[in-house]
């Protein structure tokens, strides 16, 4: 299993590589790269809901909505049920870019398959889709994530002697 684990974060921290690559291409950051992610694939969306998903300030996605508008990627409009919002929405240049990227990263994902059998390709597509069922679970439960990783330092110190708390904060 270690080695699973070991290959599944190779895939991600490869994943991150690709996402800092394209957002280059596309001549943004790699945050920017995240919400117009978020927005297609659930926008419109208000600023405040992008904010919660990305894990940013209000005035960060302000700064960083004036920049995808400034590109012409994406566009603020009145919130039909609340005139004290907005929502943000794909411009028709940002969404062709989303589906351009989306496109070429499944053209690379399939190159990558290509010689695996049908049966097998099903299979990994399980397998990826329950280990990122439990990633995002983990994940959504901040109390369980600091508890795993207390309990794996309690472990690692009982073998090795020596390490505290991860929220401890010594060590």
């Amino acid at each position: 299993m270690r080695q699973l684990a070991n290959q599944v974060r190779a895939v991600m921290i490869a994943a991150d590589t690709y996402r800092r690559a394209m957002a280059a291409a596309l001549g943004v950051g790699v945050t920017e790269v995240s919400a117009l992610g978020e927005i297609r694939e659930d926008g419109p969306l208000t600023p405040s809901e992008l904010a919660r998903r990305l894990g940013l300030t209000s005035p960060s996605v302000t700064s960083l909505l004036d920049r995808l508008e400034a590109a012409g990627l994406v566009v603020r409009r009145r919130h039909p049920a609340d005139r004290r919002s907005v929502l943000v929405e794909l411009t028709g240049v940002g969404d062709e870019l989303l589906v351009a990227a989306f496109e070429q990263f499944s053209e690379d994902v399939a190159a990558a398959v290509r010689s695996a059998s049908p049966e097998h390709v099903r299979e990994l597509g399980e397998l990826l889709g329950g280990v990122a069922g439990a990633l995002r679970a983990r994940a959504g439960d901040p109390h369980g994530l600091v508890g795993g990783l207390d309990r794996q330092m309690a472990r690692r110190r009982r073998s090795e002697g020596g390490a505290a708390d991860v929220h401890s904060g010594s060590g």
